[in-house]
């Protein structure tokens, strides 16, 4: 198994079932890191999650609950072969965190990826982003 110099275990972990970790998974690993809210991030094979709160069942995984108290955290599908990253789940308690992580997320992702959002239930939010980042697609 490959050993990558920006997984340090404790803020940045990867899944034992991840074997190859793609230049693009990790522009967006790296990207994320540099949010101070984000604390604990993960990588799946093809998704990662994000957040300020760990799981409690030993298992170390970033929560991302929609709308708690207190929580900051991001999911986001990546399908490498398709070229496609999709905001699965994305949940701020701290105003203009959202907004950071979408910014985040669109500069991370090279030019030619499709980014999609195919779940809306934030009231105008995904419909903002939208107008300002015109690759983000809504379904």
């Amino acid at each position: 198994m490959a050993k990558y110099d920006f997984i340090d275990g404790e803020r940045i972990r990867k899944a034992h079932s991840v074997k190859r970790i793609d230049p693009v998974i990790r522009s967006l690993v790296t990207a994320l890191a540099r949010i101070p809210e984000l604390r604990y991030i993960k990588i799946f094979p093809e998704r990662i999650a994000a957040s300020n709160v760990l799981s409690e069942d030993g298992k170390k995984n970033p929560v991302v609950t929609i709308g708690a108290q207190g929580m900051v955290g991001v999911e986001l599908l990546i399908d490498v072969p398709h070229e496609i990253v999709q905001f699965y789940a994305l949940t701020s308690d701290k105003q203009g965190c959202g907004r950071q992580i979408v910014d985040t997320v669109v500069g991370a992702v090279p030019e030619d990826w499709f980014l999609a959002v195919l779940m809306d239930w934030s009231g105008g939010f995904w419909q903002k982003m939208a107008q300002e980042y015109p690759r983000l697609s809504l379904s």
